[in-house]
């Protein structure tokens, strides 16, 4: 397997000729992800129950892409069905960040996944690279205490369609608001792998309190009436 890996990455000269991925795009996206494939018969290697519920194959892909061209899939890697999300998922970047490289690409690398793989050694992967990256963070209790430090005033409105003006405080009301704080993760390993980024916080008014057991209080305080409808209002 790592053979035909090996080989597949020497075909990415070929993506480069095709024009596939320019090389002037100043910003180089690559996402990682994975997928669990359905499969049949209990015979098949590999196959098991995930977190899916289902028997299956759970499938790992690192695809590249820029605001001129549609994804390309620079590494894949297949894994047993029970395999956790970002299991595996640092040496397979590596090899991704590697091929995008080899293609000729200089531009900004912007590596992007969801929090199954927000982990100390996939963020050193990013920064051996020399590329960022936007992981999504579970809420944790750090990470809680380092929102309640944001200054109330730093919060932003997220200027949605439904967006509402209000005269009163001059300005808009829109039911999500983003903010921003340094925040250093990985403070229980060792200090190669202690990085310090910005914490990107996007928040939405809770319809239903008890769903937050550590008490969210109301994002918003005023009430506004919608201008397309006098006689309904947000608050």
């Amino acid at each position: 397997m790592r053979q035909l890996e090996s080989a597949a990455r020497c075909t990415c000269d070929l993506v480069t000729h095709a024009g596939v991925i320019l090389q002037g795009d100043e910003v180089v996206f690559v996402d990682v992800d994975s997928k669990v494939k359905q499969v049949y018969g209990p015979a098949k290697q590999g196959a098991s129950f995930g977190y899916t519920k289902v028997c299956g194959l759970h499938f790992q892909i690192v695809t590249v892409k820029t605001s001129t061209c549609a994804p390309v899939i620079a590494a894949t890697r297949l894994r047993k069905g029970s395999a956790g999300s970002g299991k595996g998922a640092a040496s397979l970047l590596r090899e991704a960040l590697a091929t995008v490289r080899a293609m000729g690409i200089t531009a900004q690398i912007v590596v992007r996944a969801d929090s199954a793989y927000f982990s100390h050694k996939v963020v050193s992967a990013c920064r051996t690279a020399k590329a960022r990256f936007s992981l999504a963070v579970a809420v944790t209790r750090p990470i809680r205490a380092a929102i309640q430090t944001i200054d109330p005033g730093a919060w932003t409105p997220i200027r949605y369609t439904t967006v509402i003006w209000d005269d009163e405080d001059d300005r808009w009301i829109s039911d999500a608001e983003i903010a921003e704080v340094p925040f250093t993760e990985f403070t229980s390993k060792k200090k190669t792998f202690r990085t310090t980024a910005r914490l990107i916080v996007h928040r939405v008014k809770r319809l239903n309190p008890q769903t937050d057991p550590e008490g969210q209080s109301e994002l918003f305080a005023v009430c506004a009436t919608r201008r397309s409808s006098p006689t309904a209002s947000s608050c």
